[in-house]
């Protein structure tokens, strides 16, 4: 059974991480698309690459991983919760993909390993709750924190920046709008590989742990690194354009100047979540927040209310219906364990 759960996990965390991948790209693309600061093709192949290279960082040169608070028991337990969190992640996933909802990798899968955990608890297979205040705030941050941070930072920007720039041409400044959304692109690319990378890489590890194989600590196995980078990179080469629709029209309406606010914003959120101040960030979420932030400062407000209604409710359903299916398939697995 731990062989069968073992091959089954690692499959699955092979296709979670291209599947994120896929799912968000567009939080780096939607803008820099729109305004032609960036080519479909070349904008997935640069996100492919600085992706990759954000996996290649962590992995090689950041030595603080970041670690999911959920308790994870290195044994068969721990491995049917890695493989219920998955498959309810992935599923959730292509959900929301679907629906064209940004919505946030990092909290789906959280909740899953949190719903998994108080299965398991329910049933005594584990011993220790995983609800604690750790728990609960890496859940709260790329929920709650990061959203509301990014959306008053972008918001408040505006004005300051349009006041440096009243002199400059329209041409100009529209130029430079490009400029910036395209280097933003590459930040919250980046930001987004080492993020969500180490978290890749924290999953094969414990999977493997839990077989009882000998691997290095998160992040000292090259192969791992070197998978997670390569399923990062093809899965963005695809582009989830639904996504990437509703974060650049149906949603709001934004003219390139504030949409580099929104990008520089997130860019710089993600790279500092995945450097100098290591929490787990929601990519989708931080860029959606920037994006509505830096709206709101436009003249004639151009928000769509029952979109921006509709993803806010994807984002708060987002660990209940992880946690659910992630649980009750652990449920259903527990008489095998």
């Amino acid at each position: 059974m731990l062989v069968l759960l073992t091959v089954l996990g690692l499959l699955l965390a092979a296709a979670h991480t291209v599947v994120n991948g896929f799912h968000d790209a567009p939080n780096a693309l939607a803008l820099p698309v729109r305004s032609r600061a960036l080519t479909p093709k070349v904008g997935l192949v640069l996100s492919a690459l600085v992706n990759a290279a954000g996996v290649l960082t962590a992995g090689w040169l950041l030595t603080d991983w970041l670690i999911p608070a959920t308790p994870v028991p290195l044994n068969h337990v721990g491995s049917a919760a890695l493989v219920c969190a998955l498959l309810s992640t992935i599923a959730w996933n292509v959900l929301t993909w679907w629906l064209g909802m940004p919505s946030s990798s990092t909290t789906a899968l959280l909740g899953g390993l949190l719903g998994a955990m108080l299965g398991a608890h329910a049933v005594g297979l584990v011993e220790q709750s995983p609800l604690s205040t750790t728990v609960l705030s890496h859940l709260a941050v790329p929920l709650l924190v990061a959203p509301l941070l990014a959306y008053g930072i972008a918001w408040a920007l505006v004005v300051p920046l349009l006041h440096l720039l009243r002199h400059s041409e329209p041409g100009t400044t529209t130029f430079h709008a490009q400029v910036a959304q395209a280097t933003g692109a590459a930040a919250i690319s980046f930001g987004h590989g080492i993020t969500h990378g180490r978290r890749a890489v924290w999953v094969f590890t414990t999977l493997l742990l839990c077989a009882g194989l000998p691997v290095a600590p998160p992040g000292r196995e090259p192969w791992i690194v070197v998978l997670v980078a390569a399923g990062l990179a093809t899965g963005t080469l695809f582009g989830a354009w639904r996504i990437a629709y509703t974060l650049s029209s149906r949603m709001i309406t934004i003219d390139p100047f504030r949409g580099a606010v929104a990008q520089g914003v997130a860019g710089g959120l993600l790279f500092l979540g995945g450097t100098l101040i290591p929490v787990p960030m929601s990519t989708s979420q931080t860029a959606a927040a920037a994006i509505l932030g830096a709206g709101r400062q436009q003249r004639f407000h151009t928000i769509n209310p029952r979109v921006v209604r509709r993803v806010l409710l994807v984002w708060l359903v987002t660990v209940p219906v992880c946690g659910t299916v992630s649980g009750t398939l652990l449920l259903a697995l527990s008489p095998l364990l």
